[in-house]
């Protein structure tokens, strides 16, 4: 029986944030001690981390069991280092469940100038128009701003005017796939504080702030799918998902060289590569042939090349498809950043080059304080962004619009905007 850490008296200035991210093979959980002092930026500081390993294999009832598991395995590793004890997290939706729109919004000023209400109601409009009856909302970023038809305007609070339009970008997910997500996580006996978009956290931890302006796509490659998020002009203009991720690589080598799924991850980690190098079809592999003991295959690693690469190659251009068509911005996508744990896999980066015709690096989170060096591995991109933007939430009171581009809701405590429930059934039904 798991033993409760012991707790620590917690300060007036400081606040204790929990991050989950429930993936097809681990479950990671974050714990941050968010000190706000007087006169300071919020600071945060990582005091727990716990991870957890998920059988993306499993169907049915035992797969419920074991993301239940791995949360409660994840989430109690992580209490036990921070000595704290955590009733309440911020959970991830993965990219593949969102759904995103951008649309613009029209409102009259009732007092000719545009007050923080008036750029609240209009995000609030623009979130009831944009999510559809059977999702709800996540996020309310707004993109650019207009008064009276003038635009460039930046933060438009303060300024005289009549009519303010809002150009925004919209995300949300299936109620019913939120639902069953946070009754599973309190089968755990926990609660969700507030959903966020994946792709969106992952963006934050690892993205530059001139790659957002100059226009990028991160793309973060995970077990069971790769999310991606679209920036240009400093705001994201784009986020979803492919169902597509590196456990399909792992099934692809398994099948064909008729190895179990556990040993093709193995030699997927530690033989793969997307890349033929010299020598490749001399170099050989030995595969235990499954159900029959005693019996192995060889294969060289040119020919596991030639399995890894075209699923690799499908990954990006099931990304490609789904970025944003619109001409000018289009063209003005240079650059490409990779993360997650597939981003590891050699040669990805090279692919993702070869396939998008942008430059590419890997993205590994920005490290927090007393983050262990093991978290900071793209695979964690995710936590640490959830984790980095619960520490901003003090400036972006501060100055009002900050929390504004992120809610669509006037006070929302959050910079991950009105969470409520809307997506996991269809991730139940494709993993369990």
């Amino acid at each position: 029986m798991a033993t409760k850490p012991k707790t620590r008296k917690r300060r007036k200035d400081e606040t204790l944030a929990a991050a989950l991210d429930i993936g097809a093979s681990k479950v990671s959980c974050f714990i941050a001690r968010i000190d706000e002092e007087e006169g300071h930026g919020p600071h945060a500081e990582i005091v727990g981390v716990g991870c957890y390993g998920a059988p993306g294999h499993t169907r049915g009832a035992a797969a419920v069991e074991a993301v239940e598991t791995g949360i409660r395995g994840a989430v109690e590793a992580a209490e036990r280092m921070a000595g704290e004890h955590v009733g309440r997290l911020t959970v991830a939706v993965p990219g593949k469940h969102l759904r995103a729109r951008r649309i613009g919004v029209d409102l009259e000023i009732a007092g000719g100038v545009v007050a923080h209400e008036d750029v609240s109601d209009s995000l609030a409009e623009g979130m009831k128009i944009a999510t559809p009856p059977d999702c709800a909302p996540l996020h309310a970023i707004a993109a650019g701003f207009k008064l009276d038809g003038e635009d460039g305007l930046g933060d438009p609070i303060g300024l005289s005017g009549s009519i303010l339009s809002t150009q925004m970008f919209a995300v949300g997910a299936r109620k019913s796939y939120l639902d069953n997500l946070a009754d599973l996580i309190e089968r755990c006996d926990l609660k969700v504080e507030e959903f966020a978009a994946a792709p969106y956290a992952a963006a934050e931890a690892v993205l530059l702030e001139d790659e957002k302006e100059l226009g990028v796509v991160m793309i973060n490659i995970g077990a069971a799918s790769t999310d991606f998020a679209v920036y240009d002009n400093g705001v994201l203009v784009e986020c979803g998902g492919a169902p597509v991720g590196g456990g399909h690589i792992t099934r692809d080598i398994a099948q064909i060289f008729g190895a179990s799924l556990s040993h093709a991850e193995r030699v997927k980690t530690l033989y793969g590569s997307a890349l033929m190098g010299p020598g490749d079809e001399h170099r050989f592999v030995d595969f235990p042939q499954l159900g029959v003991p005693g019996e192995t295959a060889r294969a060289s690693r040119a020919d596991l090349c030639e399995v890894i690469l075209p699923r690799l190659e499908e990954i990006f251009e099931l990304v490609a498809e789904q970025l944003p068509d619109d001409g000018m911005r289009r063209s003005g996508l240079r650059r490409i950043v990779l993360t997650g744990g597939g981003s590891l896999l050699v040669g990805a980066r090279e692919v993702a080059e070869r396939t998008l015709m942008m430059k590419t690096r890997l993205g590994r989170p920005a490290t927090l304080a007393g983050s262990p060096e093991a978290a900071s591995a793209p695979g964690f991109a995710v936590c640490a962004g959830l984790v980095q933007y619960y520490a901003n939430l003090g400036a972006d009171r501060e100055t009002g619009i900050g929390l504004l581009r992120q809610s669509p809701q006037a006070g929302q405590r959050s910079n991950f905007g009105a969470v409520v429930f809307g997506g996991m059934d269809s991730w139940l039904r494709a993993k369990f």
